[in-house]
């Protein structure tokens, strides 16, 4: 069975559950269920069956919209254009320190793409004073992560993070463990998949790396964007980064 065919299965029977659950077994109240509130229905449905961590939040934010505001919120969640925005806006991160915060503005606002940085670590206390002083980080082992993520309405919808894991000398990067990926997708319209992640030191800069192997299903129709996402780690902390069409 194709992929298509397998999320426009799980489309259909997640409404139909949502309508079972407005309906109860009776037929008479059909006609006061708006094709909108069965839509609203089937989307709170899926966030509260969701074993993703995040989902409770996600449906805090969408709850709290106007009826108006989540019907328009499933109407860009389902725009072909949105859908495909959050893989190709994402412009390369420059050189920026320990942290970076972008934000792409589509739709007057109403949809928006956030790309963030940031380096947390386990120094060594004796070094941190001196390390800090002049910049660097300080000796021990630290973990570099970018993230990019689609809001719709203020509503998180999509969270795409890479993170590398390596160990400073206080100088230097020495060492690199290893890369990891996580992905958050509350959008039934897209299904994200990913490679094997790697990682690697390469003149004094800890390396992750993976690709986000991106399918959109609209209206029977698929659409494969693929995406390869990489964060750069130096003795400072977030060096670089991207989320880019390959």
């Amino acid at each position: 069975m194709s992929m298509a065919t397998t999320r426009r299965l799980a489309a259909t029977a997640l409404a139909g559950i949502a309508t079972a659950a407005l309906l109860g077994t009776g037929t008479a109240n059909a006609s006061i269920i708006s094709p909108d509130g069965m839509r609203i229905a089937a989307y709170e449905n899926s966030l509260k069956n969701s074993t993703e961590p995040e989902a409770a939040a996600t449906l805090q934010q969408f709850d709290a919209l106007t009826h108006d505001k989540k019907v328009k919120f499933l109407n860009y969640s389902e725009d072909p254009e949105n859908l495909k925005a959050l893989l190709q806006e994402v412009a390369d991160v420059p050189e920026a320190g320990t942290s970076v915060h972008q934000l792409v503005n589509l739709k007057d606002g109403d949809v928006q793409i956030e790309a963030d940085s940031e380096a947390t670590f386990k120094p060594d206390d004796a070094e941190a004073a001196a390390v800090a002083a002049r910049g660097k980080l300080s000796r021990g082992w630290w973990e570099t992560t970018y993230s990019v993520k689609q809001k719709i309405l203020g509503v998180t919808v999509t969270k795409l993070s890479l993170w590398v894991n390596y160990y400073t000398d206080g100088s230097k990067i020495t060492k690199v463990d290893h890369a990891d990926c996580g992905k958050r997708n509350y959008n039934a319209a897209v299904s994200i998949g990913h490679s094997v992640p790697k990682a690697q030191l390469a003149s004094g800069t800890a390396i992750g790396e993976v690709i986000w192997e991106g399918s959109i299903i609209y209206k029977g129709f698929g659409i494969e964007i693929d995406k390869r996402h990489q964060v750069k780690a130096n003795a400072y902390g977030f060096k670089s980064g991207y989320l880019k069409n390959i």
